[in-house]
């Protein structure tokens, strides 16, 4: 799958698409603090936003990253597959400083 079919695949998805992996709740409990929202939050997030930043990591994984705050960005590694239906697995998500994403320039 590529990216354009990623985006595709997100923009069509509701809640019952969602799947949240059983590493996926450890992690999110482990880093949830007063910046990341709740789970129905990231889902939230995820039906509703495109992401400002997307990388493929292999075939069916993806790094998407949507804008929280002028200092911080929500990073969700996300599964997707598409043999029956639209099924798409929360892997991780963590909170990364949004200097990553943004040039130096400032352009």
């Amino acid at each position: 799958m590529d990216l354009n079919e990623a985006l595709v695949c997100l923009s069509q998805i509701n809640e019952k698409n969602l799947h949240r992996t059983k590493h996926f709740k450890i992690r999110f409990d482990q880093r949830k603090d007063k910046i990341c929202p709740d789970l129905k939050g990231i889902c939230t997030t995820i039906i509703n936003e495109k992401p400002v930043a997307i990388s493929k990591q292999d075939n069916e994984k993806f790094k998407l990253g949507y804008e929280l705050n002028d200092d911080y960005d929500l990073i969700i590694i996300v599964s997707i597959n598409t043999k029956k239906s639209i099924s798409i697995n929360l892997v991780t998500c963590y909170i990364e400083g949004s200097v990553k994403r943004l040039r130096k320039d400032g352009l």
